[in-house]
């Protein structure tokens, strides 16, 4: 009788084990990756540290105090609290100095040390841990503590005139030497007279906050045309630094270096980016400017983006100066990018890009709020929930 399932002549394949000693088990993850906390932590504080490096330049060697304060003190409140809770620390550390240099970026060179402790502690141990602790927390840790910072020192942050080192002072140069720069001249044209070594310059943030002068019969144009040609510094002046400002926040051409670096890391969004700017660009063209006439009544300059003022665009330049003034470039490069606070899909990323500039502007400019682009990042990443839930991904079959 013949079977219907005969048997396989061939023999199976031996299977082949380890030899002993060499199989190695351990706890989860099995498969390590690049992209984990510290691989993040240290990506972000190449980008800080260039920034931070700019600071140097345009401000000497007080920047490297506010940096050192508030990066020990952040490790050591990061040691606290390990501590007190008995948790590993592993890679907390790392986040921990991250924190502190960022808050230090946000901070001008010359502020009192105790303002520099006290908002590093409450980002590392409120914004950080109380929040919800590493990879949980809701709102960025250093704009929660700028934002605390500003409203319990609002004069040590927030001045209507910052110094910056003259030609020829720059990195080594003492920024209390200092004298206010001479009307109507520039950083690089005005030369420093004998003992000065740095000029006190009109805050950009605030000037573009402040009311235009019209004197009666000249047009709301030509008031905005001369805000830019008599008290705001040369763009190209303003972009690299030399309009003074905080010590991440003066130099917009290191925060876009910095920004290409962790685009290229992949750790910043730029539909985020984007959308930001688009968003910033949209409100500062619409959103009206207080005049100031000669009898001293106030008036609101409609779309002051589409001004013209003998054939110049005078509204677009004004524009171009309102989107890299202050600390907005600074929020969408070394802030929002957050992975914690931040979006997870790429939908949610332009949303979330969109309210950090409708959000940044509407402050700035309408209600004049100083450090409008932390308070804007906080209200969107309070949003970050709802914006997940709006933009997660359909899953098939239902």
């Amino acid at each position: 009788m013949v079977s219907r399932h005969p048997q396989h002549t061939r023999d199976p394949q031996p299977i082949l084990l380890p030899e002993p000693g060499t199989l190695r088990l351990g706890v989860a993850p099995f498969c390590h990756g690049p992209a984990g906390v510290s691989f993040i932590s240290w990506t972000f504080l190449v980008g800080a540290s260039v920034v931070l490096l700019s600071g140097l330049i345009l401000f000497g060697w007080p920047v490297i105090r506010v940096a050192a304060i508030s990066i020990a003190v952040a490790l050591l409140a990061e040691s606290v609290f390990s501590l007190l809770t008995r948790r590993g620390r592993s890679w907390s550390e790392s986040h921990a100095l991250l924190i502190g240099l960022l808050f230090a970026l946000t901070l001008p060179p010359l502020i009192d040390w105790r303002v520099v402790v006290w908002g590093s502690i409450v980002s590392v141990a409120v914004g950080q841990n109380l929040g919800g602790g590493l990879g949980n927390y809701t709102w960025h840790p250093v704009a929660l503590a700028r934002v605390a910072m500003q409203m319990l020192f609002h004069d040590q942050v927030t001045r209507a005139e910052q110094p910056v080192l003259a030609a020829g002072h720059l990195l080594w140069g003492n920024l209390t030497r200092g004298r206010p720069l001479p009307a109507l001249q520039t950083w690089a044209s005005a030369a420093p007279p004998a003992g000065t070594e740095a000029w006190i310059v009109p805050n950009i943030s605030e000037t573009l906050q402040s009311a235009l002068e019209r004197v009666s019969p000249s047009s709301s144009s030509a008031a905005l045309a001369e805000l830019i040609r008599d008290r705001l510094p040369p763009w190209p002046e303003a972009i690299a630094g030399l309009g003074g400002g905080a010590i991440g926040t003066a130099c917009v051409l290191a925060s876009l270096v910095a920004g290409l670096l962790l685009l290229w890391r992949g750790f910043l969004r730029w539909p985020m980016f984007l959308s930001a700017v688009l968003a910033a660009a949209a409100m500062i063209f619409i959103l009206p400017l207080h005049v100031l006439s000669e009898n001293g009544e106030i008036t609101h300059f409609w779309l002051p983006g589409a001004a013209v003022w003998e054939g110049l665009p005078v509204g677009l330049v004004y524009l171009t100066y309102q989107l890299t003034a202050g600390e907005f470039l600074l929020v969408l490069v070394l802030l929002a990018p957050d992975p914690t606070s931040s979006p997870l899909t790429t939908r949610g990323h332009i949303r979330f890009g969109m309210v950090i500039g409708i959000v940044a502007m509407l402050l700035r400019i309408a209600v004049g709020v100083p450090a409008a682009g932390y308070w804007a990042l906080l209200v969107a990443n309070t949003l970050v929930p709802v914006i997940n839930r709006r933009t997660r991904r359909r899953v098939f079959g239902t």
